[in-house]
């Protein structure tokens, strides 16, 4: 049960930090280079975008 328990702990603050589990981690060098930048592109993509869109927010909420 304490096995369990301290499972549960490590895979909490997986999620909370936002950090991938091991066994993704070990895939990831099998995954092709061109892949890895095609999905790295699209990820700063929709940061950046969502970046902007907050911006637009703060504008509308600040604007006086």
């Amino acid at each position: 049960m304490k096995y369990r328990v301290s499972m549960d702990k490590k895979k909490l603050l997986q999620i909370v930090n936002l950090s991938p589990s091991e066994q993704w981690i070990e895939k990831l060098p099998n995954v092709h280079p061109m892949k890895q930048i095609t999905y790295a592109a699209i990820i700063q993509v929709v940061v950046f975008g969502g970046m902007l869109a907050m911006f637009q927010v703060n504008q509308w909420i600040f604007s006086t």
